[in-house]
């Protein structure tokens, strides 16, 4: 009987380790992966918000409760959905530590956040606005010339090449976000860097960017 309990002892000595890092793998990636669909969430509520918007409006009010900016409006949505997951989504304080009302994403550590609007015919882009790159949040605080867009031209046709919509248009919102491990384990930050970059997307309709008809002239009577 001692045998066995000394057997037991010895084997549960040699499985603690690889169990603990069992465990705490599980418990780092949960948060990940939290984070992660907070971050979707975020993107896809903004996009939809964005989807009713005039991707024309534009102004240089940086003041979310003021600013008709299309793309002004659609980070702040963005930094409010992120706002309700605090403190558990890194954000900048704004300096007030103790309100979250203000915090936003914070480009210094790398994130941002970047819209673009697309004008399609015949499953064609006949225009991208602002550019090719997109619209920066990092870009338009003044932090370096901002993160381009991932999505190229001939991507956004492959996303809407099944829709077979003769005319139409779409606002696309991409968020990059550093992810900070929790536990900042070795034998985790030995395969995942840390912090690790998080990006996702959304894409919505944008009834403001379809493209008109060219109208037919009238013959003269």
């Amino acid at each position: 009987m001692k045998k066995r309990k000394g057997q037991a002892l010895i084997e549960l000595a040699l499985l603690f380790p690889i169990l603990m890092i069992l465990l705490s793998g599980v418990v780092e990636f949960g948060i990940f992966l939290n984070q992660y669909l907070s971050i979707m969430d975020a993107a896809r509520n903004a996009a939809r918000f964005a989807s009713d918007g005039l991707y024309y409006e534009s102004d240089n009010v940086s003041d979310c409760e003021t600013t008709r900016d299309f793309y002004r409006q659609t980070v702040c949505l963005v930094n409010s959905e992120l706002r309700q997951e605090r403190p558990y989504i890194q954000m900048n304080d704004n300096a007030t530590p103790n309100n979250f009302l203000d915090d936003y994403l914070d480009p210094i550590r790398g994130d941002d956040i970047v819209v673009s609007a697309f004008s399609v015919s015949d499953q064609q882009i006949k225009a991208r606005f602002p550019d090719n790159d997109g619209w920066s949040y990092a870009s338009d605080l003044g932090v370096g010339s901002g993160t381009p867009s991932r999505f190229t031209n001939a991507d956004v046709v492959a996303l809407i090449h099944e829709a077979n919509a003769p005319r139409t248009g779409y606002v696309l919102v991409e968020i990059y976000y550093h992810y900070d491990q929790l536990l900042k384990l070795p034998w985790i930050t030995a395969f995942v860097p840390d912090p690790a970059l998080l990006y996702t997307y959304a894409f919505m309709p944008l009834s403001s960017a379809e493209p008109t008809a060219t109208p037919i002239p009238t013959p003269e009577p």
